[in-house]
């Protein structure tokens, strides 16, 4: 199967971006031509993180730094169930299903 693609603008017909702007235009814009509102002088857009944004990110690190599974919390789990001291405390279970449920 074999597929024809075919130029269709002429010379006098500028493309236009989805904002209707020219290409040309755009590339004005982009490579720092004058816009209204915008410094001449300036480096263009900025982006600026709020302090709570800075926050997230760090603690996002942080906690994709830490291990997925605290295995030796596990392990001391698995000894406690093969020594048969293991107590579940199903009051603990449900109060804290119950307050899980309050946050949502």
């Amino acid at each position: 199967m074999t597929i024809d693609i075919k130029n269709n603008l002429t010379p006098t017909q500028p493309r236009t971006t989805g904002e209707g702007r020219s290409v040309a235009e755009n590339a004005g814009v982009r490579s720092g031509g004058a816009e209204p509102g915008r410094d001449e002088g300036g480096s263009g857009d900025r982006v600026t993180l709020t302090d709570t944004a800075r926050r997230l990110s760090d603690l996002t690190r942080s906690v994709s730094e830490q291990p997925a599974v605290n295995t030796q919390r596990v392990e001391q789990i698995r000894a406690a169930i093969d020594q048969g001291r293991y107590e579940i405390n199903a009051e603990r279970i449900a109060d804290r299903l119950i307050a899980m449920e309050k946050v949502r």
